[in-house]
């Protein structure tokens, strides 16, 4: 989900490098320092996020944005491509990455780089149509969920009448297609101080009758000291969902800090449970990464 270093469409790939730790896991989650606190850093989960309104457009222009996101291509790609692809445009990102690494197929799609923001002593965004502008979509409602999330974190992290930096903004798509989910994600610590993610749909199917895969949480623990791989101490490790009990799962997420401790965290394995060859599933996620 989140790389330590987003300095070029490259880095993308490491989103999906594999470093699991399946003996990590503690027997219950726990507060380590004080409410909200994980191993030296702010953690928090939030839901729902966004306006519900906003995001039923988002998605639905998402949805449409289909010349990539099929089954044809996605095996297409993970048959005859390992790295990095290169989708030069579609409907509504300038540009796009497809990755596959571990096995892990996605597309993201970067929405800001790196540049200054400044908030009133409301914590709302100021000179929003000039931060908009800046962002590479041509979506009305993807520039306006921007601009929502990062109100929603100054309010979190208390950005009044403060300037921050915006490390980078990202939509992701992970493609899921039966038998094949997501495992083995990376451990690590965000390049930004403030990280929020987000999944934006459900992993329900088009009717609502059934639940195409369980799984895609967060997982967060302790860092272990002294080595040059990232990677938790055993027994210190935590997952939260995006929804009570897998389901319904859009509109949830976390907001957390980089900078005081020792907690990083890593994307939750997904198991699909489709067993329709043609029906391609998503999790979709935004992720916002901050210096403040």
């Amino acid at each position: 989900m989140l790389r330590a270093d987003f300095s070029s469409p490259s880095t993308t790939s490491a989103f999906t490098a594999a470093s699991g730790n399946s003996d990590g896991f503690s027997d219950e989650k726990k507060h380590t320092q004080a409410t909200n606190i994980k191993f030296g850093d702010r953690f928090r989960t939030i839901c729902p996020v966004f306006s519900k309104s906003l995001l039923d457009r988002v998605n639905l222009e998402i949805n449409h944005d289909d010349r990539y996101f099929c089954s044809e291509l996605v095996n297409n790609f993970l048959d005859g491509h390992r790295g990095v692809r290169y989708i030069h445009s579609s409907n509504i990102f300038e540009s796009l990455d497809f990755t596959i690494n571990s096995e892990n197929p996605l597309f993201t799609a970067r929405l800001c780089f790196e540049m200054p923001i400044h908030f009133d002593e409301n914590s709302h965004l100021m000179n929003k149509e000039v931060f908009q502008a800046r962002l590479t979509t041509s979506s009305v409602a993807i520039r306006a969920l921007c601009s929502e999330a990062l109100d929603i974190m100054a309010d979190e992290f208390q950005w009044r009448d403060r300037s921050v930096n915006v490390v980078g903004i990202y939509l992701i798509r992970y493609p899921l297609i039966p038998s094949r989910g997501i495992k083995g994600m990376r451990w690590h610590k965000d390049p930004g101080k403030k990280s929020m993610v987000v999944q934006l749909n459900d992993n329900t199917n088009a009717t609502k009758t059934g639940v195409k895969y369980s799984g895609g949480g967060l997982n967060i623990g302790k860092k272990s000291p002294g080595s040059k791989v990232t990677f938790p101490v055993k027994g210190t490790v935590e997952n939260y969902p995006y929804g009570p009990h897998d389901e319904e799962i859009g509109n949830a997420g976390h907001m957390f800090s980089n900078d005081q401790g020792d907690l990083i965290h890593q994307p939750e394995d997904i198991v699909y449970h489709s067993e329709n060859s043609d029906d391609l599933a998503e999790k979709r996620i935004i992720v916002v990464l901050v210096d403040d």
